[in-house]
């Protein structure tokens, strides 16, 4: 791109600052590199933020782009100014999301987002959970997606292990939740089917069930915790559980005490918008208050909880 027309005589300091319509088209063009990717995003034509760019790069008195070979480069000035556009648009979006926040209406349901396992046993307490809130409308949302507080996508999150560091987030830690290896009482384990995980999923899971396969096939990989069940109480496989939903049925058993290194924290998140809301503060109460009662379940250490061995001892786990 050429040199940009010079800027129209001021005294110095006196550079208006641009607008945030320019500053949107700024920050799209930096982002994506392109003046065909930024159109899309703002749902403009090309030569509108080709337009745009000039007009702005005229008004700075400042060449922003250069271009490469398949791109739009930021010279110097671009790429310093990219950073300080960066924090515009993060504080645009805070201000965005503090407006839908306070749109929502006292009646509104509080939407509640977890992992399959968890989410079915927030569904087994949701009728206490709505009680104890004070009969508010609690919506599960189940999913491995980790969506997004801040931009309103859900108002709690119940996560394993990673929470967020953005500005806004609060979490604070609920429970642990522990898996073990389970079979069918009625099924030989020396001879099941083996179910395991992606390594994308746990690479510390799936290290596990090999160790204890020893060389035997994988007849499967299933990412979902809540279907590994499933194919063990109904299909006789052998693989990994959580311990509260493993135990809490007798016509399954352990094969071996939980490994400590497969285990996951739990923490409940909320965001500084959402949790404004009394009904939102009212849910987070009681799924304190649930997941304290539960703990032991999640845990694994509750009284009836039994492990029976193999014939052969477990392989040492993998590293």
């Amino acid at each position: 791109m050429g040199r940009p027309p010079p800027a129209a005589s001021r005294r110095d300091g006196d550079l208006a600052a641009p607008g945030w319509d320019d500053l949107r088209i700024f920050h799209a063009i930096a982002e994506s590199g392109s003046l065909a990717l930024a159109a899309v995003r703002l749902s403009l034509s090309e030569a509108t933020i080709a337009r745009r760019l000039k007009i702005l790069e005229r008004d700075l008195g400042l060449l922003l782009f250069r271009r490469g070979p398949n791109r739009l480069i930021p010279t110097e000035a671009g790429a310093a100014l990219a950073g300080e556009v960066d924090q515009v648009a993060a504080a645009a979006e805070r201000f965005a999301s503090r407006a839908r926040g306070l749109r929502v209406g006292a009646d509104a349901p509080v939407r509640v987002t977890a992992t399959t396992s968890i989410s079915l046993m927030l569904t087994k307490h949701a009728t206490a959970l709505s009680a104890a809130a004070g009969d508010v409308e609690i919506v599960i949302i189940s999913t491995r997606q980790r969506l997004d507080l801040a931009r309103g996508d859900a108002d709690i999150a119940i996560r394993m292990s990673r929470v967020p560091d953005e500005p806004g987030h609060f979490a604070q830690k609920i429970g642990r939740l522990v898996q073990a290896l389970y079979v069918r009482r009625d099924v030989d384990p020396d001879t099941a089917p083996i179910i395991s995980v992606s390594r994308e999923t746990s690479s510390r899971i799936d290290e596990h069930i090999l160790a204890f396969a020893a060389g035997r096939p994988i007849a499967a990989r299933v990412g979902d915790s809540a279907a590994r069940y499933e194919s063990v109480r109904a299909s006789g496989a052998v693989s990994m559980v959580p311990c509260f939903m493993g135990d809490a049925v007798e016509t399954l058993r352990r094969l071996a005490p939980p490994p400590d290194r497969t285990a996951d924290e739990i923490f409940l998140v909320t965001h500084e918008v959402s949790r404004q809301r009394p009904a939102v503060a009212a849910v987070a109460a009681a799924l304190r208050k649930l997941f304290r009662e539960q703990r032991a379940a999640l845990a694994g250490t509750t009284a009836d909880a039994d492990f029976a061995p193999t014939s052969r001892p477990l392989a040492p786990t993998l590293r």
